[in-house]
């Protein structure tokens, strides 16, 4: 699924040889990977006796490539373009030289939508950046693999990848606190909550396969989803295929957001 095996370099045509770059950083320091496209498992793991209706049914699901954020939105990131910071973990609240490093919280899923508009006109993009697809979300974290965490299984090993109940002294840490996950990804797991585009629905049935945003339907107007718990969060949370949800307006000092670009932002 993910490109991690290459050709041995006597294999590959000269023509091919030299790799397609997939590290990108934008006009205000932010910084993205691509992943590369392909089907995987979508949904609680049914080997694991963890999750419920609510990730299920576990279903296939094919997506193209994307660019997705190294870190989520931090604090100056949010500012340099709205030039506020609604953050509570700042200034007195944690170390002020790094509170700027930090996740931008306290921001409602609108507040996230509205910095999309503002980095589109900013770089004169049109629909380029973007919050993540809830499938887009947990292709990311599963990287590859569908193992109860993107690491593996082991709640053992939590303390190295998350910040979350056990290992966050009650508040947000900069982003790049903990190990990334397989595919160079920071802070998927804990910190802060990470909102998608998606309209929150009980279940997978009737979901698109194809990686698209799922919209509309009476069941879906109230609430948005979230996804990989945060620094208050217990274990379960954290796991790959758990699905939070909250309405649209709600602000809270555990929930953010991180980006993808649904293009090609080398051209």
């Amino acid at each position: 699924m993910f490109d991690f095996f290459k050709k041995k370099a006597e294999e590959i045509p000269a023509a091919a040889a030299v790799e397609t770059p997939r590290h990108f950083t934008n006009s205000i320091g932010m910084e993205f990977l691509y992943v590369d496209g392909g089907e995987y498992m979508m949904g609680r793991n049914p080997q694991y006796n963890e999750g419920g209706e609510v990730e299920s049914p576990e279903h296939p699901v094919r997506l193209g490539g994307f660019w997705i954020a190294k870190y989520p939105v931090t604090q100056e990131q949010y500012f340099k373009l709205t030039r506020v910071n609604p953050s509570f973990f700042k200034n007195d609240k944690v170390e002020e030289e790094s509170s700027r490093r930090h996740p931008v919280e306290q921001v409602s899923w609108f507040d996230a939508k509205a910095y999309v508009e503002l980095m589109n006109r900013f770089e004169g993009k049109t629909r380029f950046y973007a919050l993540p697809t809830e499938a887009q979300w947990e292709y990311a974290a599963k990287a590859g693999g569908n193992t109860r965490f993107s690491f593996g299984d082991s709640e053992a090993l939590l303390d190295d990848y998350a910040i979350y109940e056990y290992s966050s002294n009650g508040r947000t840490s900069i982003v790049d606190d903990k190990l990334p996950n397989r595919l160079g990804i920071y802070g998927l797991l804990g910190n802060v909550w990470e909102w998608c585009e998606d309209d929150f629905f009980a279940n997978y049935n009737g979901a698109p396969n194809d990686g698209s945003p799922r919209i509309g339907g009476a069941e879906g107007e109230s609430f948005k989803v979230r996804r990989g718990g945060s620094y208050k969060t217990g274990y379960l949370c954290l796991r790959s295929s758990f699905r939070g949800y909250s309405r649209p307006d709600l602000v809270a000092n555990d929930i953010g957001f991180r980006l993808v670009i649904n293009g090609n932002p080398l051209r």
